[in-house]
């Protein structure tokens, strides 16, 4: 559900607390009043935004092209942004709008607006008709002005000197000290241990604050938080690992970038409930490999088949705010 921002006040609507709102009257703004859209910046402002274009879910009032965002204006964004596209005028591939596809990369002039869609809770015993739709929640979308297909954005640490970011390329070490190798820059790990010998030469990340040096393409990541990526590489080891719990007719299961994995006694873990469905968590635990019943018929009638599937054993869980794009993007 996306949320409408107002400044200087919250505007929701709910049937809880309502003597402690602030109503607002929407048709009757000021000039302090200004909604802010989720690229953070006033419905309606023109913008431009770089990101790769998906299928919304055939469900709901998402579908058809989606961005999903990794740019606006001139900064880099990795907040898992997904917004559905429209053309301000005729179809795609009209006038200065171009064709969309899917899988596709596009550098395109917006501007954001939306409205209130689906029905508030009780509105089907008002009428006595029972109608299949969502909650009452305002929904946005980019409105799409021009643009142009282009490459796909690489992450690259100058898009976030001095911010956080979650950065991903090759393990090394220089002499004391671990690195991350990119396509075109080095990142040196200060404070974190080195690479032992099976792990140089795999995929790393690491997330933290970026910081620039005066050598080119050269910077320092301060007491980051490091660890290979693949599956593949950690078998055997121990692993921390950032996704999303599933669950299906009581079944429950692990996401991790889009690959599915078994915990070992997940339902039971402490602190364990119903509610973490669809929860950011980060799994601690051993990773091991063995023949499972396939989790995608896990919850059919029939026998399900065996398969090969990632189990992690003497797990420990721990809710995250959030996952960053490179972690949610496989997933989504």
């Amino acid at each position: 559900m996306k949320i409408l921002w107002i400044i200087p006040i919250l505007f929701c609507i709910t049937s809880e607390a309502q003597d402690s709102l602030r109503k607002v009257n929407i048709f009757a703004q000021d000039s302090k009043t200004v909604f802010i859209g989720e690229l953070g910046q006033p419905l309606g402002s023109f913008l431009t935004v770089h990101g790769v274009v998906v299928d919304g879910p055939d469900k709901g009032y998402e579908d058809g092209p989606n961005l999903i965002v990794h740019k606006i204006n001139d900064s880099a964004t990795q907040v898992p942004i997904e917004i559905p596209l429209s053309p301000y005028f005729g179809s795609f591939g009209k006038g200065t709008i171009p064709s969309i596809k899917s899988g596709n990369s596009y550098r395109l002039r917006v501007y954001e607006t939306g409205e209130f869609i689906g029905s508030p809770d009780g509105a089907f015993k008002e009428a006595g008709v029972v109608i299949q739709t969502t909650g009452f929640y305002f929904k946005n979308r980019l409105i799409v002005l021009a643009g142009e297909k282009t490459a796909p954005l690489e992450w690259h640490p100058v898009q976030f000197n001095g911010r956080e970011a979650l950065l991903d390329g090759i393990a090394e070490n220089d002499n004391d000290t671990a690195c991350i190798r990119g396509a075109s820059w080095l990142l040196k790990l200060v404070n974190a241990r080195k690479w032992t010998s099976t792990e140089i030469g795999k995929k790393a990340e690491v997330f933290g604050k970026i910081q620039g040096t005066r050598t080119k393409n050269l910077f320092y990541v301060m007491n980051g938080r490091c660890r290979l990526v693949r599956l593949e590489d950690q078998l055997g080891k121990q692993v921390s690992l950032r996704g999303m719990a599933i669950s299906q007719n009581q079944y429950w299961w692990f996401n991790y970038r889009g690959t599915d994995i078994y915990v070992e006694k997940m339902e039971q873990l402490p602190g364990w409930s119903d509610e973490n469905h669809y929860r950011p968590m980060e799994i601690t635990g051993l990773l091991n490999q063995e023949k499972l019943p396939r989790l995608d018929q896990i919850s059919l009638k029939d026998k399900p088949d065996l398969k090969m599937h990632y189990i992690i054993r003497n797990a420990k869980w721990t809710p995250v705010n959030e996952l960053l794009e490179p972690e949610w993007f496989e997933f989504r």
